[in-house]
C-alpha cells in the first residue's frame, strides 16, 4: 500500500472490533499475538468480504461455532435456546465482518482510495481451508475474549485509477429494475457450457438434479463477488478428482503431471473469474456499474459457502460424463432492514402456523406497540444537512478572517449527509426548487453506518 500505511489499517481493524464487541455485545475483546490462537481448527465460521476499485482484496473474519453462538445471543438479546438455526448466527457474523470492512473502507476513502465492498459470505464447517488470492502479503490480527479467539486476515493491494466502474448516480429503484431485466439463469447456463467447451474441450449439459450415484468428496469452490450497483456472488464447485481433470485439460498435461494443489486452485480461480466476468458483462450491458472481486478458493470436505441473507442464491447443476459441476449465483434484489428487524421478521414467519390464541396475543401486542409509537410521532426533531467536514489546526482557525476559504474533505458532486439528532440517517444531493435549496434523498443508510455516525 502506498497511500495508506499498514499501521493505519491495523489500527482501524483493532479499534473497530474492540469498540463493536464492547458496544454491541458487552464483551471485552483484546488484541493478542496471533501465535496464541487455539481452537480455530474446530467447527468454525468465516465471514468473507471482498474489496474492489482502487483497493482490491479480501478480508476474512474467523471464529469458532461456540463463540459465534455466544456472540449471536449477545447481539440479538436472546437466550441460547431461542436460536432456531445457523442462519441467525451466520447473519450476525456477516454483520460483524461488514462493520469491520465498512470502517476499513472509510479509511481507504479518507486516503483518497475509491473502493466498494461486497456483501459478506459465510463459510461454515469442520473441515476446510480458505486460500486467498496471492496479491499481497496477508495482514493477520488476533483477538481474545476469555478462552475464545477471533482472527482477522486481510490481503489487499492498491489499484490506483480503477474507479470508473464503481461510480454510480442511479437511484436504488432504477438499479433494481435494471437487475430484474438481466436473465441471470440463461447467462450462467450459456456461459458454463461455452467456457467448458471452448477452453477445456468438454461438453457439459445442464441437469435438473444431482444423480443418486454422485458422492460429494473432497471438493474445491471458486468464489467471486459483485460490488458497485450490483451486490452479489458467484461460486463454482467441483470434486477434487474432477478439478485435477479440468486442470490437466486447461494446462495441456496429464493428470499425473500436476505437481500440487495450487495448480488446481489457480485453474478453478480462472474459471470462476471468467464465468463470473461473463455475468458481470450482462449487468454492465444493462447499464449498471459493476466490478468483480479477486477470486478466492475454499477446499475441504465438510463446509458450506453461503451469502448473507439479503442474497438468495439460485443453484445450477451441470454434468460432464459422471462428473458434477455445482454453480450458485445470486444478487441483492431488495433493500433489507437491520439485523434485528430481519430476525424479528423471520421469527414472525416461523410462527405463522401457531395456534389461534397465540396469534391473537401477538396481534394485541403489536397493536399496543403501535399505540405506544403514536405517542412520539409529534415530537419535533432537528434535521441537519452536512455539506462536509475537515480538520484544522488551532493556529489556522485563529488566522481566519472574512473571505477566507475552508476546504472540505467532501468532493464536488458527492452526496451530502442528512442527520437527525447528530445521527446519520440518509444521504442526498442538493437541489434548487422555487429559488429554495433542498435535498433529494438518494439513500437511507444502513445500521452499520448509523453506528459509525454515533461513534
Amino acid at each position: 500500500m502506498e497511500k495508506i500505511t499498514e499501521d493505519a489499517i491495523r489500527q482501524s481493524i483493532v479499534s473497530t472490533l474492540i469498540e463493536t464487541f464492547d458496544a454491541m455485545m458487552s464483551m471485552d475483546l483484546k488484541a493478542v499475538d496471533k501465535n496464541m490462537i487455539t481452537g480455530l481448527d474446530e467447527n468454525r465460521m468465516v465471514g468473507s468480504i471482498h474489496f474492489a476499485g482502487e483497493v482490491v482484496g479480501t478480508m476474512t473474519f474467523h471464529l469458532t461455532d461456540k463463540f459465534a453462538k455466544a456472540v449471536t445471543v449477545a447481539m440479538l438479546g436472546m437466550e441460547t435456546d431461542e436460536i432456531k438455526s445457523n442462519k441467525e448466527i451466520k447473519d450476525v457474523i456477516g454483520e460483524l465482518a461488514n462493520i469491520v470492512a465498512g470502517n476499513l473502507k472509510t479509511e481507504f476513502l479518507d486516503a483518497d482510495l475509491t473502493c466498494v465492498i461486497s456483501t459478506p459470505s459465510i463459510t461454515s464447517g469442520s473441515d476446510f481451508k480458505i486460500d486467498l488470492a496471492n496479491i499481497a502479503p496477508p495482514l493477520m490480527l488476533a483477538f481474545r475474549h476469555n478462552d475464545q479467539f477471533v482472527l482477522v486476515e486481510l490481503s489487499a493491494k492498491e489499484e490506483i485509477g480503477a474507479k470508473e466502474d464503481i461510480m454510480s448516480d442511479l437511484s436504488s429503484e432504477v438499479i433494481m429494475e435494471k437487475i430484474a431485466g438481466v436473465d441471470i439463469k440463461n447467462a450462467i447456463i450459456n456461459s458454463v457450457i461455452d467456457v467448458f467447451f471452448t477452453m477445456l474441450d468438454m461438453e457439459v449439459e445442464a441437469i435438473q438434479e444431482v444423480p443418486d450415484s454422485f458422492i460429494e468428496e473432497m471438493r474445491t469452490v471458486g468464489s467471486v463477488s459483485f460490488a458497485g450497483e450490483v451486490d452479489g456472488m458467484f461460486n463454482i464447485q467441483v470434486n477434487d478428482n474432477f478439478g485435477k481433470i479440468i486442470t490437466a485439460s486447461m494446462l495441456g498435461m496429464e493428470v499425473d503431471e500436476i505437481e500440487n494443489e495450487e495448480e488446481v486452485y489457480d485453474v478453478i480461480r480462472e474459471l470462476s473469474n471468467i464465468i463470473g466476468g461473463n455475468l458481470k458483462s450482462n449487468f454492465v450491458d444493462a447499464g449498471l456499474s459493476c466490478v468483480l472481486s479477486t477470486p478466492s478458493i475454499t477446499n475441504g470436505k465438510d463446509f458450506k459457502v453461503s451469502p448473507a441473507n439479503i442474497i438468495k442464491p439460485s443453484q445450477f447443476l451441470f454434468s460432464h460424463n459422471d462428473h458434477i459441476i455445482i454453480v450458485e449465483a445470486g444478487v441483492k434484489k431488495d433493500e433489507s432492514g437491520s439485523l434485528k428487524e430481519i430476525h424479528e421478521q423471520e421469527k414472525e414467519e416461523e410462527d405463522v402456523h401457531a395456534s389461534s390464541l397465540a396469534r391473537t396475543t401477538e396481534t394485541n401486542d403489536e397493536l399496543g406497540q403501535v399505540k405506544n409509537l403514536g405517542l412520539v410521532m409529534d415530537i419535533p426533531l432537528p434535521v441537519t444537512v452536512e455539506l462536509g467536514r475537515t480538520k484544522k489546526l488551532i493556529n489556522d482557525i485563529l488566522k481566519m478572517k472574512p473571505n477566507s476559504v475552508v476546504e472540505l474533505e467532501q468532493m464536488e458532486g458527492e452526496p451530502v449527509n442528512i442527520l437527525i439528532n447528530q445521527t446519520l440517517i440518509a444521504k442526498g444531493f442538493v437541489v434548487v426548487e422555487n429559488e429554495k435549496y433542498g435535498i433529494r434523498i438518494s439513500e437511507i443508510v444502513s445500521r452499520k453506518e448509523r453506528m459509525k455516525s454515533i461513534r
